[in-house]
C-alpha cells in the first residue's frame, strides 16, 4: 500500500455502511418463501455466500431453481425497503472520509449495487455529500473481480492504480484490485469471517473500526 495515496475508493455494503447482513438474510427468506426451513447450519453457510455461489447451493440443498438475475431483483426490491428505513454506518466511517478529504484525498463510491438503490441507501445514510463520486459497477461495466474494472474506474476518476486503495469487504473484489495494482484495505464483516485468512492474505491490512486509520 502506498504511504500517500491520492483516491480512497470504498465499496458501499458491508464497509462504508452496515448492511451487508441485511443482503444475505434475504437468502434465508428466499428458501423460507418455498415452504423450506433453512437447519442453522444452513443458514450459516448462506450467511457468507453472494452472487452465483447462492444460486447454486439453493438448488444443490434445497433442490429450488433460480437465476440468478430472478435473486438479484428480489433481493433489490427487499433491500429498497431497508434503505429506506436506514442502515448504520460502519465505525468511524464519516469521520474517516473526512480526515481523508482534508488532506486532499479524493473519495470514491464504488457499489455493486445497483446505481438507483445506491444512491437512496447513500442518501438515506447522509454519504452522498462526504464523497466525490459514486459509481456502481453497471455504470462502470464489468466486475469488481476483474482487474479490467479499475482501470476503467481510475481512467474516470482520472488517477493511477497504484496511487489509489480500495477498502473492501468482499474477497473476491480486494483480489481483483491488487491484481490491478492497487493498494488494498480489508474491513471486517460478520459475512466474511469465513474468508478472512485468504482476506489477510491479499489485503495490506485488516480493520474493525475506520477509527484504526489516521
Amino acid at each position: 500500500m502506498p504511504k500517500s495515496f491520492r483516491a480512497a475508493i470504498f465499496d458501499m455494503d458491508g464497509t462504508l455502511l452496515d448492511s451487508m447482513g441485511e443482503w444475505r438474510k434475504l437468502n434465508q427468506a428466499f428458501v423460507c418463501s418455498h415452504g423450506i426451513e433453512p437447519t442453522p447450519e444452513e443458514t450459516s453457510a448462506m450467511y457468507s455466500m453472494s452472487g452465483a455461489l447462492v444460486v447454486a447451493y439453493v438448488k444443490e440443498h434445497f433442490g429450488i431453481e433460480v437465476s440468478f438475475s430472478e435473486l438479484l431483483a428480489r433481493s433489490q426490491e427487499e433491500m429498497g425497503k431497508v434503505y429506506r428505513a436506514g442502515v448504520p454506518l460502519k465505525p468511524g466511517a464519516r469521520a474517516y472520509l473526512r480526515r481523508l478529504r482534508a488532506r486532499g484525498v479524493k473519495c470514491v463510491i464504488a457499489t455493486a449495487t445497483h446505481a438507483e438503490l445506491a444512491l437512496m441507501a447513500l442518501n438515506q445514510s447522509g454519504l452522498v455529500s462526504e464523497v466525490d463520486y459514486i459509481f456502481s459497477t453497471d455504470m462502470v461495466g464489468g466486475s469488481k473481480g476483474d482487474p479490467a474494472f479499475y482501470d476503467a474506474l481510475c481512467a474516470l476518476i482520472g488517477e493511477k492504480k497504484e496511487d489509489c486503495v480500495m477498502y473492501e469487504d468482499a474477497l473476491y473484489a480486494m483480489q481483483g484490485a491488487r491484481s490491478a495494482g492497487l493498494g488494498v484495505i480489508a474491513v471486517s464483516d460478520g459475512t466474511n469471517e469465513a474468508d478472512r485468512d485468504k482476506i489477510l492474505a491479499v489485503c495490506d491490512r485488516m480493520i474493525d473500526s475506520f477509527d484504526e486509520l489516521e
